[in-house]
């Protein structure tokens, strides 16, 4: 996984577990994708103190993720969804290609479209 989608996802799970100070920094260092100096001068201090807090943003944040494990655990629901989905995909070209009615096809898919949808819900809402 790309570094500053993992950062992201990270913030998301376990931002609001940082100070408002803590909050602001890794917003303006992720995304806002200010570097160093830029940092330093929006909040008054020094570049390397500017380096040294982002650095210690994201081993909270790693460390909230060792001990929680949300953004695996999430992770893991949106692979098996994605599963999910292909399985529903392969069925409804398999029930394309039989003898059914076009009415028991249509509720066949509806049904599928359903559940494939309930399934991006599950996801969306993790």
């Amino acid at each position: 996984m790309d570094e500053r989608l993992r950062q992201t996802l990270l913030y998301d799970f376990y931002g609001e577990l940082l100070n408002d100070h803590q909050k602001n920094v890794f917003s303006a260092a992720v995304f806002d994708d200010m570097n160093y100096s830029e940092i330093s001068e929006e909040f008054g201090c020094s570049r390397q103190a500017a380096f040294d807090l982002v650095k210690r943003i994201n081993r909270k944040l790693e460390n909230y993720e060792e001990r929680l494990g949300l953004l695996k655990r999430f992770m893991s629901v949106r692979d098996r969804m994605n599963v999910l989905g292909d399985k529903i995909e392969d069925i409804e070209k398999h029930i394309s290609e039989t003898d059914l009615s076009n009415k028991e096809i249509n509720t066949i898919n509806k049904k599928l479209d359903d559940i494939l949808a309930y399934s991006k819900e599950i996801v969306e809402d993790f």
